[in-house]
C-alpha cells in the first residue's frame, strides 16, 4: 500500500511539472531569447534651436515604432529631451548643454 501512495505523488509531481511549463509557453514565455538590440539614429533638434544633431542610440529589438519626443528645460541652461517608444515602454534622455554639447543617457 505504501508503494501505490509513493508511485502516486511522483505521477503527480510529473503531471504538475509539465502543466506549469506548458502555461509558461501559453503565457509568452517561451525558452528562447529577445530580438537583438538595434542601432538606432536620431535626430535631436532642441525647442528654440535652429540645430539639428543626429546621434546614435541601441534600443530593444522589440521597438519597431517611431519614437515620441517630449523637451523640458534643465539645470544649467540644459534641455532635457526624453525619446519614448510606447510599444516597448524603452526610454532614452538626450541632454543638450548650453554650449550645444549632446550627451545621451539610457
Amino acid at each position: 500500500m505504501m508503494r501505490l501512495h509513493s508511485v502516486v505523488a511522483v505521477a503527480l509531481l510529473v503531471v504538475g511539472s509539465l502543466v506549469v511549463s506548458s502555461d509558461n509557453v501559453q503565457a509568452g514565455n517561451p525558452c528562447c531569447c529577445p530580438p537583438a538590440p538595434i542601432q538606432t539614429t536620431l535626430c535631436v533638434q532642441p525647442p528654440c534651436s535652429c540645430c539639428s544633431t543626429t546621434v546614435c542610440v541601441c534600443v530593444p529589438g522589440c521597438c519597431t515604432e517611431a519614437p515620441t519626443v517630449c523637451w523640458r528645460s534643465g539645470l544649467l541652461g540644459r534641455q532635457i529631451g526624453t525619446y519614448c517608444w510606447p510599444c516597448c515602454g524603452h526610454e532614452v534622455k538626450v541632454v543638450v548643454t548650453r554650449r550645444g554639447d549632446v550627451k545621451v543617457r539610457g
